[in-house]
């Protein structure tokens, strides 16, 4: 007897910052984005190295931007505003 597959569903998309679990690996990430239909973690913590044990990569530096997720804002109130 074969078992019918349920239709698939929507995948999860977490808030940036979020922490998740990465089934593949069985170990807790943090969620980053989701672009080209991958999503992109990184380890809690992170990693800490002896800074004298960095080099530059030789193709020259390859910038590498870390988003910060904005503060929600609040709407203006009646009397608040720009004077």
């Amino acid at each position: 007897m074969t078992r019918k597959k349920s239709p698939a569903g929507v995948p999860y998309r977490p808030q940036v910052g979020e922490l998740v679990k990465d089934v593949t690996t069985d170990k807790h990430v943090v969620y980053m984005d989701t672009r080209g239909g991958l999503a992109y973690v990184r380890p809690v913590g992170g990693r800490t190295v002896d800074p004298a044990g960095i080099r530059p990569l030789p193709g020259g530096p390859t910038l590498v931007v870390h988003i910060v997720p904005a503060k929600p804002r609040g709407r203006l109130g009646a009397d608040e505003g720009v004077a």
